[in-house]
């Protein structure tokens, strides 16, 4: 590469606005955004399509989606031949065997970036086919970028990754200006309804807090293959009606449900990053959170519980909604927590990845 010239990135990615199911969507329009600030940057989609890799069950990741991944990994193949490019930046398993094929054929150097893993969602218990792709992957990547400490860990521990080439690298959040209204007494949860959410918990922890704070009212936002369970237990258990299900809810409307919440929860069973707390953050919100998560590092003012710790993340919330005075001071570590974690920050971090991988 010529000095001065910026470095040219084949950055693969599987959502993008205006098609978002989740955080994935989100984190890879802000962080593209930002690098285009530095870097000459080509961008391979799939087509939109109603093929969700992370609303569904592991167990479910197979047929029309395997072809799915297939069927862009012969598109992207197809599309970079036409292209010069530095590095690819691939972006989750659903990428990898793009990046792979590509890594192989231009002798360029992979950087996988890692939102998910199957650790994550199916638990550490599974070994299945994209688990494996995934530790294929990281072992014969270049380098690779975790969105936090937190999976890092995950990826040494559990795909025996060497550390060395391992680089966290915490999301950031868009800049917006809130408006928050008057707090309702209101909690929310915001996330898909899948085991590695653990929106059944939380109903548990909605029906310890109500005991204490009987006129507390909950919102749980999002779709995904437990939802149809997670409503009947919430009827089960009788408090469905201080429940509201919206279903998957788009920005304008996360934002109005941000702007009216007392206190947000994430009681994920393992989190590789979390970024609708930060985004509840940005809206002053306390936040209740899983210590399996990779947010924590960043809102190090949260109240954080292990994510089985039911009694103590409820204790948590009744605390913040009872007491006047810890939920003030809350609001103002969470003010403050979050203003450190923005995307031109994490595109600098990369940009410095991609210098170190292709000097000049």
């Amino acid at each position: 590469m010529k000095i001065g010239m910026q470095e040219r990135i084949l950055m693969l990615g599987w959502e993008f606005p205006p098609f978002i199911n989740g955080g994935l969507g989100v984190a890879c329009d802000g962080l593209t955004r930002a690098l285009t600030d530095h870097v000459d940057l080509t961008l391979i989609l799939p087509k939109t399509s109603q093929l969700h890799p992370y609303h569904e069950s592991q167990n479910a990741y197979s047929g029309d989606l395997n072809s799915r991944v297939n069927c862009f990994t012969r598109m992207a193949l197809e599309r970079s031949k036409d292209d010069y490019f530095d590095i690819i930046h691939a972006h989750d398993w659903m990428t990898f065997r793009a990046g792979l094929k590509i890594k192989s054929l231009s002798n360029k150097p992979l950087v996988l970036h890692i939102h998910s893993l199957s650790y994550d969602r199916a638990g550490p218990e599974v070994r299945d086919w994209i688990f494996d792709l995934e530790k294929l992957a990281m072992t014969q990547a270049d380098h690779v970028i975790t969105v936090s400490e937190y999976t890092k860990s995950i990826c040494i521990e559990h795909y025996g990754i060497n550390p060395d080439k391992i680089q966290p690298i915490h999301n950031g959040v868009a800049s917006i200006t809130t408006t928050p209204s008057q707090p309702e007494n209101l909690v929310t949860f915001l996330g898909r309804m899948t085991q590695q959410k653990a929106p059944l918990n939380f109903l548990k922890i909605a029906t310890k807090v109500l005991k204490n704070i009987p006129d507390t009212r909950f919102v749980m936002a999002g779709t995904g293959d437990q939802l149809k369970e997670v409503i009947q237990e919430s009827i089960r258990l009788k408090i469905n009606e201080r429940i509201q299900f919206p279903g998957f809810i788009d920005r304008a409307k996360i934002n109005a449900l941000l702007a009216r919440t007392s206190v947000y929860c994430m009681p994920s069973v393992s989190e590789p990053f979390g970024l609708s707390a930060l985004e509840a953050a940005q809206f002053s919100i306390p936040t209740v959170i899983s210590k399996q998560s990779g947010v924590a590092e960043v809102l190090t003012n949260s109240r954080t519980a292990d994510h089985w710790d039911l009694d103590l993340m409820a204790s948590h919330i009744t605390e913040l909604l009872g007491d006047e005075e810890a939920h003030a001071k809350a609001v103002e570590h969470s003010s403050r927590d979050h203003q450190a974690c923005t995307w031109e920050r994490s595109a600098r971090l990369v940009h410095r990845t991609y210098q170190n991988l292709c000097p000049s």
